[in-house]
């Protein structure tokens, strides 16, 4: 059975025109001129888009616990962040998992994402309606996560991996002032207990266990990250351990180096689409205006994946062309996927419409093909 979608606004090789569009099964088999085929599903002039591929989502957190102690069963967490994520756009998910042992909320224990990870890694082969893969993220100073992760690569439970480290001092935290008004105002904790806290993570040898488990990831074939860079000699000891691209750079310098070693980067959508960092740091905008940051994920806020395009529109002037392959196409190039992330033939069907007449919105998700959110009233295949 053949599927005939029909619009004059759909992004193909990079630009926005008229087609109709072909699927049979999982894929898209062709790519007609617009009303050259008799019959079509008409979509008007809806935009038509890929999926969006993101890379890097931690949102099953707040799934999981929305308020401090409120925590939901994980079967139930992982499926109804599924639909959330259809509805949003994402047809391709990188749930971050963090590993950190050491983590005063606790709720990144080796353990409990071990759980996570086998529980999304189960109910992906079953029954979820869009891609949930796994991005690892590794605390440097959690050695006792070490076997476990590598257990989970092993096994191919893990499809992506990025190397963190929250200590003060560096990366996010620049200074203990700053590391201590996050995490104080976030967690219950006393001053004493933030001082032993501090001693293990700065003793640890950091770096025998990031090239360790740099090597291991890149020996099974999983696309290794940096993460909240700040310095030139960091992205020196990353770039010659193999890692080629780097989430959420610190300042424009650092994305503008990472750019001339070849290492691709990427920032959140919720960035964008709030006009600057959550914790103070660089403003995404400032390094797409400087053309050193090369695609989004959604971070903490699936949604923002979708108005991020626009925003960037109205903000630096970047076209909704560009725009959209920082959410689709780039992304699953870095992350090895080459059959997705374009409207393409021989493509998987991961396939976006959105209705900007009121406020741009999904209204039609299709995943491998099939529809897995419909949100236009009355519409049937």
């Amino acid at each position: 059975m053949q599927t005939i979608i029909r619009s004059t606004n759909v992004l193909i090789n990079k630009e926005f025109q008229g087609a109709d569009i072909v699927i049979k099964g999982e894929k898209i088999i062709s790519i007609k001129p617009y009303r050259t085929i008799d019959v079509a599903i008409d979509l008007g002039d809806r935009r038509v888009v890929p999926g969006f591929v993101d890379l890097h989502g931690d949102a099953i957190e707040k799934e999981i616990e929305p308020r401090p102690g409120a925590r939901f069963p994980t079967s139930m967490a992982v499926v109804e962040l599924d639909k959330k994520l259809s509805m949003a756009g994402v047809t391709t998910m990188y749930h971050a998992i963090g590993f950190n042992d050491e983590e005063l909320s606790k709720g990144r224990g080796t353990g409990q994402s071990k759980e996570l990870i086998e529980e999304i890694y189960e109910a992906n082969k079953k029954h979820l309606g869009v891609d949930n893969l796994v991005h690892a993220r590794f605390e440097i100073t959690s050695e006792t996560s070490l076997a476990t992760i590598k257990q989970l690569i092993i096994d191919k439970k893990v499809d992506m991996l990025s190397i963190m480290d929250h200590s003060p001092g560096q990366g996010q935290f620049k200074t203990l002032e700053s590391w201590k008004k996050y995490h104080l105002s976030a967690y219950e904790i006393e001053d004493r207990d933030v001082e032993e806290y501090l001693k293990s993570k700065t003793s640890k040898d950091k770096v025998g266990i990031v090239e360790d488990l740099v090597s291991f990831g890149l020996e099974h074939n999983i696309p290794v990250l940096s993460h909240d860079d700040d310095c030139e000699e960091k992205l020196n000891t990353l770039k010659n351990l193999g890692v080629t691209f780097s989430e959420f750079p610190l300042s424009v310098e650092v994305a503008r180096k990472a750019k001339q070693m070849n290492i691709s980067t990427g920032m959140g959508a919720p960035n964008v689409v709030r006009g600057g960092s959550q914790s103070g740091n660089i403003a995404a905008r400032e390094l797409i205006k400087e053309g050193v940051c090369d695609f989004l994920c959604s971070d903490y806020h699936p949604a923002s994946l979708l108005m991020s395009p626009y925003r960037l529109k109205e903000d630096v002037g970047l076209s909704l062309e560009k725009g959209f392959a920082m959410i689709s196409s780039t992304p699953a190039r870095l992350a090895g996927l080459t059959d997705r992330g374009e409207i393409k033939e021989d493509m998987l069907a991961d396939i976006v419409i959105i209705d900007e007449v009121h406020f741009p919105k999904v209204v039609l998700t299709f995943k491998n093909g099939e529809v897995v959110y419909n949100g236009i009233r009355g519409f049937n295949l």
